[in-house]
């Protein structure tokens, strides 16, 4: 016999005067539990609430998101950080030939830079600490990747590299984590892509090559800055859209379309949404930067370029469907890159995903708006 048809049977034997006495107690109890509950509630004890019975339990509030990302701004819960706090920033090179996409892995990035590589095709460096992901297709490495993932130091994946800038990894003592050396099981070939547009790895691989090298977290990152975006979608403008002409043939056209109600840009690649292969979802930025450095071509003879990464020039930041131009400023090879506007103030970013578009000096920027 269950415990209710016990407690039922025995209720049944009772006399109706006791029937009606233990009723009266049981609403007493349910009274006095309300009554304690509504003054804990007035009181500002609203995580403490009585059980019928009188058992305190304990109803804990909603972690708060204080930590913040120190690529991007994001804002983490204490537990959440806890799982990345310490980690080995990790910077991946890959490619954007339109044999390689849809690519994985970009989406879960805290920051993406977007540069030429050779013959008008650009490459990205992704930043990766918070999130985990599948990448690729990984590329091979070039100079000007080292300075800027210096400003993380970073673990860096990619896949050999031209002459000089395998040199310059040793001789700046870069957290190497080349795939020449790596083989698998850190990076493996896809059988669904030709090569050299098939060389995959994930961070969580990544990672435990890392530490088996020696390679280790927590690093100390120097911040930019970061602010609340604008709440009011009615502030924002309705139609900001801008164009980036990396090559003048449409694949490597590249166009940022602003989206008000969620207040981020969404990019397309040769007039097609450009797609996260693992997640679906097209990709987006909360800020994007358009850097300006002078690009020579490589004095070697080969169709590689060099890039003037550090001195200043000119910028401008996209972000709440508005406009910032100013000055970028590098003061040395390993210092962060800082952004400020023509009076000379640093600029706040959106907390979100962070696209740095480099691109030649002086190449137009197509803006639409409204």
């Amino acid at each position: 016999m269950s415990l209710f048809q016990t407690l039922r049977a025995r209720f049944k034997k009772l006399t109706k005067k006791k029937k009606i006495l233990l009723l009266l107690l049981l609403g007493l109890v349910a009274i006095f539990s309300l009554a304690v509950g509504f003054y804990l509630g007035l009181n500002g004890n609203f995580g403490r609430i009585l059980s019928p019975i009188g058992t305190l339990l304990e109803n804990k509030p909603p972690e708060p998101r204080d930590f913040p990302n120190p690529i991007n701004g994001v804002l983490y819960t204490k537990s959440e950080a806890a799982k990345w706090k310490d980690r080995l920033p990790l910077a991946v090179v890959i490619e954007n030939h339109t044999d390689a996409r849809p690519q994985s892995g970009l989406s879960k990035a805290d920051a993406v830079y977007e540069v030429l590589a050779e013959g008008g095709i650009t490459r990205f460096l992704a930043l990766y600490l918070a999130e985990d992901s599948i990448l690729g297709p990984v590329r091979s490495n070039r100079t000007y990747f080292l300075d800027w993932l210096s400003e993380y130091r970073a673990g860096y994946a990619h896949i050999g590299g031209s002459p000089e800038a395998q040199a310059r990894v040793k001789e700046f003592n870069i957290s190497d984590l080349d795939q020449f050396f790596l083989g698998a099981p850190t990076y493996t070939r896809i059988a669904n892509r030709f090569a050299p547009h098939n060389v995959y790895t994930t961070t969580d691989k990544l990672r435990g090559a890392a530490d088996s090298r020696g390679y280790r977290g927590p690093v100390k990152l120097e911040s930019w800055l970061f602010k609340d975006e604008e709440s009011s979608a009615s502030a924002r403008p309705k139609k900001f859209e801008l164009t980036l002409k990396f090559r003048e043939n449409a694949p490597y056209v590249v166009d940022w379309k602003y989206n008000r109600e969620k207040n981020l840009y969404l990019r397309f690649n040769g007039g097609a949404s450009h797609i996260d292969k693992e997640t679906n979802s097209q990709l987006s930025a909360k800020t994007i930067i358009v850097q300006e450095v002078i690009i020579t071509p490589d004095p070697s003879g080969h169709s590689r370029i060099r890039i003037k990464t550090v001195g200043s020039g000119p910028v401008r930041i996209f972000q709440d469907g508005k406009v910032i131009s100013g000055k970028w400023k590098k003061t040395s090879r390993t210092g962060r890159t800082r952004f400020f506007d023509n009076k000379g103030a640093e600029i706040a970013f959106n907390r979100g995903q962070i696209w740095i578009e480099i691109i030649p000096a002086g190449s137009p920027v197509i803006i639409k708006k409204n």
